[in-house]
């Protein structure tokens, strides 16, 4: 069979649109953004969310069903500004699901701190070495941080047969959600990717011939599009 004929075989279970937040002034002040040092979006950040926000009016991204957004108020503050532009014929009428889950490696002590104090008051752990060590003390391990994410997007994938999501979050999920498609294991190296502010990440649940056997099927994870941010060109060129 032909690989378009083998595509065609295949069922769309659900679409994920990964979308990392806009510039965030922990970002500016290089602060460890976490609950307590996380204090929203810089004016920068606010102009590239609405450039996304205009590119979803434009109307040429897929229609939007749901919404979720981390918790922490730079990616709830982007997800707010895109949500009027998401819809379809039901755009500003969707609601915005707030998932823990969706917040960005969860460093502990360090949290508010800058990372210039953190590095010389903590010892960071390799992931290479020891991946289910906390990355500092009383914080999360990378490896249990990819697992997190896996199963988040999984659920959310689940819980919206069909449909297409908006996942406002944060560079680490897009990161952890790239090795989840690619099967990499939350204990091996992930991928090192650079994920550019409000870029989208498209991905695709699938159900089919997964081409391990002939006639095996299975769901599989399809990377559509990776660190779309096209939308910046005219807010970094002002």
């Amino acid at each position: 069979m032909s690989a378009a004929g083998e595509m065609a075989d295949e069922q769309l279970l659900s679409r994920l649109l990964i979308v990392r937040h806009g510039e965030s002034v922990a970002m500016a002040e290089g602060i460890v953004g976490g609950p307590k040092g996380c204090r929203g979006l810089t004016d920068r950040g606010h102009a590239q969310a609405a450039a996304l926000r205009d590119r979803f009016a434009a109307g040429r991204e897929p229609v939007v069903h749901f919404v979720y957004t981390s918790p922490l108020p730079r990616a709830r503050e982007t997800t707010d500004i895109v949500l009027p532009a998401l819809g379809g014929d039901e755009r500003g009428n969707l609601d915005v699901r707030i998932h823990d889950d969706l917040e960005e490696i969860r460093l502990g002590p360090i949290d508010g701190m800058t990372w210039e104090a953190a590095r010389q008051q903590f010892a960071f752990v390799r992931s290479d070495g020891q991946p289910y060590a906390p990355v500092v003390p009383g914080g999360e391990s990378r490896a249990g941080f990819r697992h997190r994410v896996a199963q988040v997007l999984n659920d959310i994938a689940a819980s919206h047969p069909g449909a297409t999501v908006f996942v406002g979050c944060h560079g680490g999920i897009v990161s952890a959600a790239m090795a989840m498609a690619f099967g990499i294991p939350p204990a091996q190296p992930g991928v090192g990717v650079v994920t550019a502010v409000t870029s989208i990440t498209e991905l695709e649940l699938l159900d089919g011939d997964n081409g391990l056997l002939d006639g095996d099927k299975g769901r599989r994870w399809q990377v559509r599009r990776f660190n779309d941010a096209a939308h910046l060109t005219a807010v970094e060129a002002a």
